[in-house]
């Protein structure tokens, strides 16, 4: 295909590189051509897991199109991707968790779009596919485009950051992501991209998520970081009308009675359910995720 303008493929690394190379390789691999590729490595230098994966990105030494960026002592995730955004020259930016994949057509089919449409549209994203180590597959499909933000924050729609690819002068304007997030920093940027902008999902499955080491932090952890996510999600919350405002909330505070009864503490998850309201719309939500 005609080429129409350099993706910056941005792969933050932390925990040692295990899966690295598969994702760095599934980069490289991809049948559009002009594209780079910035790993970012947070896990501070000189530690064991900086070394390990030092030795993987060696091999890419030769390679004009790899970038090798070190923090200096761990951040987080959302601080690594603006590392690599900032180390990058693409018009265009993709991100990719190192131990996740692209498929070989992805950034092909998101650039047979995403340069063709309006400025009113920040990004494309794709459909993708989780697998798990209990050898489950779930095929994750994507619908939607244009805007709704009741329905992002309501994760109706689902826009992860393996599944776009977005233009760098929204990513410019944005800002990025929140360094402050530890957590749900996906479900922040997406929300601020779609309270300005359109959104267009592309009909291919572009990505493969491999969830075999899932962080899941404890409910009382977990509150703490939905706690953080509401505070931040405040402003445009408040864009949406009152009845719509309260279902947000409600919807966000779920995910605690749901990690609660996933972990068997029953009492807690009915403390928890009676406190926010959860009602009937939350049985059934409940019901659908389990």
């Amino acid at each position: 295909m005609e080429q129409k303008g350099v993706v910056s493929i941005i792969i933050p690394t932390y925990g040692g590189g295990d899966s690295l190379k598969r994702c760095v390789d599934s980069a490289l691999e991809q049948t559009y051509k002009e594209i780079e590729v910035v790993v970012v490595d947070d896990n501070g230098l000189g530690t064991e897991n900086q070394l390990s994966t030092a030795q993987v990105m060696a091999q890419y030494e030769d390679d004009p199109r790899v970038r090798y960026v070190c923090h200096e002592h761990n951040i987080n995730g959302a601080a690594a991707r603006n590392t690599g955004v900032k180390n990058s020259n693409g018009e265009y930016i993709a991100l990719l968790d190192d131990d996740d994949i692209f498929l070989p057509n992805n950034i092909e089919e998101h650039m047979k779009v995403l340069p063709n449409l309006s400025n009113e549209y920040a990004l494309t994203y794709c459909s993708g596919i989780d697998d798990y180590c209990n050898g489950k597959v779930r095929y994750l499909e994507r619908t939607f485009s244009g805007q709704n933000l009741y329905d992002l924050l309501m994760h109706k729609i689902e826009i992860t950051s393996t599944a776009l690819v977005i233009r760098r002068s929204v990513w410019d304007e944005l800002g990025g992501f929140d360094e402050s997030f530890r957590r749900h920093q996906d479900w922040e940027f997406s929300a601020r991209v779609m309270a300005k902008y359109h959104v267009m999902a592309l009909s291919n499955f572009g990505y493969k998520r491999f969830r075999y080491r899932r962080n899941v932090p404890n409910p009382e952890v977990a509150r703490n970081y939905m706690t953080h996510y509401l505070s931040k999600m405040d402003p445009y919350i408040k864009m949406l009308p009152k009845t719509q405002q309260k279902d947000v909330i409600i919807r966000n505070r779920m995910f605690l009675v749901l990690k609660y009864i996933k972990r068997k503490k029953y009492i807690r998850a009915f403390v928890e359910f009676m406190r926010i309201g959860g009602g009937i719309r939350g049985i059934k939500w409940l019901y659908r995720k389990l």
